[in-house]
């Protein structure tokens, strides 16, 4: 079921985002049906989430998809998050399919419910079902066969509905013909492009009247650029470099104090062997782990069994040694269990793993120790330069807002605070102010000169932080608006009442020219009408990049009947879209293709339809801070 919708797209996200629907039940995830967690991520009506249980899941689908992540650090961090939020999509959605069968009184009789652990591999012995092997397993995992067959009547209603909704969606062959004739017919049309420059009249000019009435409606084409007089300082964190004083004694004094930041990591030379759960079954795994475990206490070699069967190709030929090692560069897990051995020729206990179980020995190790003075003493004084600097850089900030707030008419107490002059602007343009005080011509600092409080105001702006400097700034004056007179913008309305009037006779034209075609007038005769011609386009599909998308989508909403339609396509620009024929499709796909690829889409609309039908009706809370 969930193939059949990964079948339908591409690439890495594809994988993932599969509508959300999932059975959730995983024979190594049961103990989570069982357990409950402090923390919960989502509530569907009265069922909760915890997020040992999104965890659990989330680490199972990551180590499914690793190759897919990308090595771009930051792209990787964001495909994780999209994984998990569809892993978490996936367990609210076998909730809320889990609530329907029960509230429908879906039933699995126990014939079926033989028959399904019978058919489960995992438990067969010799190709055979094996009942003792069926009770160790769930004693190995503390599970009680009434639990697990109680969850797995659970999963089978849940299929039941899945399958359900399977059967009863199907396609007809010739509601499938029909479907292929659509999704792969190709068109044949033409494109009639017009300009409003086309339909200029330069014989007609406009009266007195109508100048001066269009000039009066639309007098803000014509105002002047405002000019203002900006003030502002600036106060570059070089400043407060400047005025540090350091020597040996201070630095010194810094070093002491904060001798955790000059440590050299403890490091560790560590072998391990691992058993992979992808290159062989986790139980079976595990009990070779346990048998590897109990040879390396009782005299075998460490570097001879890490030959014999670590999985780990990089290091099981030289005895497992996987070199040196600091804190957290490996999983939280393995680097509980290396840090933790005690001695040189300790191992350690067996580890548990998404990714497989490990055993690690401690070969050799370097501790930690602090670096000295004389070594680091250059790092130490940028150091202690950055923490002053950013101290009195926070202290400056504080003092200056509350000078900026309580002097809102004058910058001069700021200037004194910081031993600065302002600078002025003089009366001018903002682009002029832009191109000659580069320092302004910043999204931030625009954004305070249009801001109320300073533009209308006239009050001093909040300091504003730009990379190392704070600049603040007041308007000093301002140009009252002015316009361009009459006389000096005639020629210009002019030629913006033939534009306005162009474009409305050239809307008006196309409206005559849908009409004439639908009864019949030829395209050849329109195209004399307004002295242009067409463009013809054959055997064009729904997927053609050559064709504009806007165009497309036009072109396949037309029909025999009504075959004319046109599309704004650019300022003045319009396309006459005239439907020649319609080419049936062929995908040139077998039948047996055809009918998957149909039905599979079909089957996933209203599966899609159904459990956003069951989202809708129920309760569902997502707590996106314990994600």
């Amino acid at each position: 079921m969930l193939q059949n919708i990964r079948d339908r797209s591409t690439g890495w996200i594809a994988y993932v985002i599969v509508i959300g629907i999932s059975i959730p039940f995983a024979l190594w995830g049961i103990d989570q049906y069982f357990t409950s967690s402090n923390v919960i991520v989502a509530e569907i009506n009265d069922t909760k989430i915890s997020l040992d249980r999104l965890n659990n899941e989330y680490q199972n689908r990551l180590q499914e998809m690793q190759s897919m992540i990308s090595k771009d650090k930051d792209e990787a961090e964001l495909q994780k998050k999209i994984i998990k939020r569809t892993v978490l999509d996936e367990l609210i959605d076998g909730i809320l399919v889990r609530e329907f069968v029960n509230k429908n009184k879906f039933q699995i009789s126990e014939t079926s419910l033989i028959n399904d652990i019978k058919n489960n591999k995992i438990f067969h012995n010799n190709k055979k079902f094996d009942a003792n092997r069926y009770q160790k397993i769930l004693q190995s995992q503390n599970i009680k066969i009434p639990d697990y067959e109680r969850i797995r009547i659970s999963e089978l209603k849940a299929l039941q509905f899945y399958n359900n909704i399977v059967q009863s969606s199907y396609l007809s062959s010739k509601q499938i013909e029909d479907l292929e004739n659509i999704k792969y017919q190709t068109r044949n049309f033409k494109l009639l492009s017009l300009n409003y420059n086309d339909f200029i009249d330069n014989n007609k000019n406009s009266t007195e009247e109508e100048k001066k009435d269009f000039y009066v409606k639309y007098k803000n084409i014509f105002s002047m650029p405002e000019k203002l007089d900006i003030e502002y300082i600036i106060f570059n964190k070089s400043t407060l470099k400047k005025q540090l004083v350091t020597n040996n004694q201070i630095l010194e004094n810094y070093y002491n104090e904060n001798k955790f930041k000059y440590i050299i990591k403890e490091k560790r030379n560590i072998a391990q062997i691992f058993l992979s759960n992808i290159k062989n079954e986790k139980l079976n795994n595990l009990e070779i782990i346990k048998s590897i475990k109990y040879k390396l206490t009782n005299g075998h070699t460490f570097a001879s069994i890490a030959k014999q069967y670590s999985h780990d190709k990089l290091s099981n030929n030289k005895g497992g040694d996987i070199g040196w090692v600091t804190q957290n560069e490996l999983s939280k897990e393995i680097n509980k269990a290396v840090f933790t051995i005690k001695n040189i020729g300790d191992i350690s206990d067996i580890v548990e793993t998404a990714q497989g179980y490990y055993i690690v020995k401690l070969l050799d190790l370097n501790e930690a120790k602090i670096k000295s003075f004389i070594s680091v003493k250059e790092l130490v004084k940028k150091d202690y330069e950055d923490s002053q600097i950013i101290n009195r850089y926070s202290i400056i900030f504080e003092d200056l807002s509350n000078i900026l707030y309580e002097n809102p008419d004058s910058l001069e107490k700021a200037s004194e605070l910081l031993s600065v002059r302002s600078i002025s602007t003089g009366l001018n343009n903002l682009s002029r102010i832009k191109k000659e005080h580069n320092i302004l011509n910043n999204e931030k600092v625009m954004a305070e000169i249009r801001s109320k409080k300073v533009y209308k105001n006239n009050l001093n702006s909040a300091p504003i932080e730009i990379k190392d400097n704070i600049i603040m700034l007041r308007i000093n004056n301002k140009s009252p608006v002015t316009y361009k007179k009459y006389d000096d913008v005639k020629k210009e309305i002019e030629d913006l009442i033939k534009t306005e009037n162009s474009i409305v006779t050239m809307k008006d034209t196309i409206k005559d020219i849908e009409n004439k075609i639908a009864k019949g007038i030829s395209i050849k005769d329109i195209e004399d009408s307004v002295g242009k011609k067409s463009v013809s386009y054959i055997d064009i599909g729904r997927d053609d990049k050559e064709i504009p998308s806007t165009i497309l989508l036009k072109v396949f909403s037309l029909t025999l009947k009504n075959k004319v339609t046109s599309i704004e396509s650019g300022t003045g620009n319009y396309e006459l879209i005239l439907l020649d024929n319609i080419i049936p499709g062929d995908s040139k796909l077998s039948k047996k293709s055809l009918e998957s690829m149909f039905n599979n889409e079909y089957v996933n609309t209203i599966l899609y339809s159904t459990i956003q039908s069951l989202r809708e009706q129920s309760s569902i809370r997502i707590y996106t801070e314990n994600l």
